[in-house]
């Protein structure tokens, strides 16, 4: 039976293993009124309808829900249900995507609400009167209550573990809404280090920081780093997720980063561009020199999972220069390049180039640019598209022994790409859907008539990634070619393990066969 709580603070999550931190911050700050609080997640593939009608069920008398880029079109379609099915419910969103301009809501509360959202609730519940529209400070984070706690001993056993040790950023990027920031605030490192040792006392071994700029604070940095090296002896399988300025790794740093063992540690790196007149005009200052001297050392000196970004249709990129920033970044060496596509996120000052630039977006979520002064809307589609398959070939690790072959002998990475990602927009009218089996048919006609690979060697290569990922068939096309010591299928290898592909060879991966039931650590991507 569903509970009848009277605060309801619910999140529509982009998948299931994603566990909401911000709804966790809210609960853990209610005080007295935590027990009067439930949490209800969702994921985005339910229907509007489906979550209307469990909020519905609980009846509650206020409803917090977090807004953010991959829910925002969700909550618009769930908020008229509502009001139909619960119109008694105080409807309370925050988060990044709210505007004052949202229907449907009866409170919208901008910023950090974690101290906020309590006294709203308070307020409502006891009849007074509130603004519509609140804009609390940013709370010190010495004064507020961390979440950890509001974790189940399922979801540390079973989700991805979102942890904090700063907010804001130091950066003003012009795409981002943290440019807005005032300042970076640090929770006090005693009490934070206190309630990262309880989490590994219940068993947390997936950390995923959401610290926009970890190594921001060198010697900070260092301490937590040494914090969980210390405890890695006892804590098998640990994994920790940072998201790393690319020109700040000070040795002191990079020592740290090296001492710790293979497939501990992801760390997210974010470029953006190598163009140093575009980033001048975002505003985001980097010694590009530097940053590639990082990225090489951390390649070849530490155990990390390397996962850079980069940005296509910045104000002032050109399809040429981004070609060639991407090259050099490729030949760098990091294990996973996310090809993103500029987003003009509400409150971001991006919007302040796009008179210059002749910016022009789409209206709807995720608000990506579809084409530019430098950038005409034909190459922007045509990078989109590319960006799609990359993720779906490149990135997703299926088709790693293949994936090279590509690229092989061409002049320039991303144009072999472009080329291929040109032929299955051609073949694959919708992108969405295309069935694992198909893809892998069009992957050898192209690697076999486009690129002249010999059927026997595009077949061995895409077949044994295409039964590493699990599949039990080989699709006819490819059967007259498929190698006799073809690897039976697995039940599929956890997403970190099919990334070390890139640093052994396929032989020494399969006598390495142990890694096929190590834990499943699928939320890194």
């Amino acid at each position: 039976m569903p509970s009848s709580a009277p605060i309801l603070v619910a999140a529509i999550n982009a998948r299931h293993s994603h566990a909401s931190m911000g709804a966790r911050c809210l609960l853990a700050n209610l005080g007295e009124l935590r027990a009067q609080a439930d949490l209800a997640e969702f994921t985005i593939q339910q229907s509007a309808a489906e979550i209307a009608a469990e909020i519905a069920a609980r009846s509650p008398r206020i409803l917090g829900l977090g807004v953010y880029i991959w829910n925002v079109a969700r909550v618009a379609e769930l908020l008229p249900l509502l009001r139909r099915q619960t119109p008694q419910t105080k409807i309370v969103l925050g988060g990044p995507e709210i505007t004052e301009a949202t229907a449907g809501a009866d409170v919208l509360l901008f910023g950090e609400g974690d101290l906020a959202f309590a006294t709203l609730c308070r307020d409502l519940l006891a009849g007074r009167a509130t603004e519509r529209i609140l804009r609390p400070p940013p709370p010190a984070l010495a004064e507020i209550q961390t979440p950890y706690d509001e974790y189940t001993d399922d979801d540390l056993a079973h989700r991805l573990l979102y942890v904090e040790s700063s907010r804001g950023c130091a950066m003003r990027c012009d795409y981002c809404v943290s440019a807005n920031d005032e300042a970076v605030r640090y929770f006090p490192m005693p009490a934070l280090l206190a309630a990262f040792d309880q989490l590994l006392a219940r068993g947390a071994r997936q950390f995923k920081f959401c610290d926009r700029s970890f190594n921001l604070d060198v010697p900070r940095a260092v301490e937590i780093l040494a914090f969980f090296r210390e405890r890695l002896p006892r804590c098998p399988g640990l994994f920790l997720h940072f998201e790393m300025l690319p020109d700040r790794f000070p040795a002191e740093l990079r020592e740290a980063l090296a001492a710790f063992p293979p497939r501990s540690l992801q760390l997210e790196i974010g470029l953006q561009s190598l163009n140093p007149i575009v980033l001048a005009t975002i505003r985001r200052p980097q010694d590009l020199d530097r940053a590639a001297d990082n990225l090489r050392f951390l390649h070849e000196r530490t155990p990390a999972w390397l996962h850079v970004d980069l940005i296509a249709g910045l104000p002032g990129e050109t399809p040429e220069s981004f070609a060639a920033g991407f090259d050099r970044l490729f030949a760098l060496g990091p294990h996973e390049i996310q090809l993103g596509i500029l987003k003009k996120l509400p409150g971001a000052p991006i919007a302040r180039h796009d008179d210059e630039f002749a910016m022009r977006y789409d209206p709807a979520p995720p608000y990506e640019v579809r084409a530019t002064r430098d950038w005409p809307a034909a190459e922007l589609a045509r990078i989109a598209r590319a960006a799609h398959w990359w993720d779906a070939i490149v990135a997703s690790q299926r088709f790693i022994p293949a994936a090279p072959l590509i690229w092989r002998g061409q002049p320039s990475v991303l144009g072999a790409f472009m080329e291929l990602a040109d032929g299955l927009g051609a073949r694959f009218p919708r992108e969405h859907g295309v069935p694992l089996a198909d893809l892998v048919v069009a992957l050898f006609d192209f690697l076999t008539q486009v690129r002249g690979i010999a059927p026997a060697d595009a077949a061995d290569a895409l077949l044994r990634g295409y039964r590493h990922a699990g599949a039990r068939d080989v699709p006819a096309a490819l059967a007259p070619h498929a190698p006799a010591d073809l690897p039976p299928p697995t039940r599929g290898l956890p997403k970190p393990l099919r990334r070390q592909f890139l640093r052994w060879s396929w032989e020494e991966f399969a006598r390495r066969s142990c890694f096929q039931v190590a834990p499943d650590l699928d939320w890194i991507h």
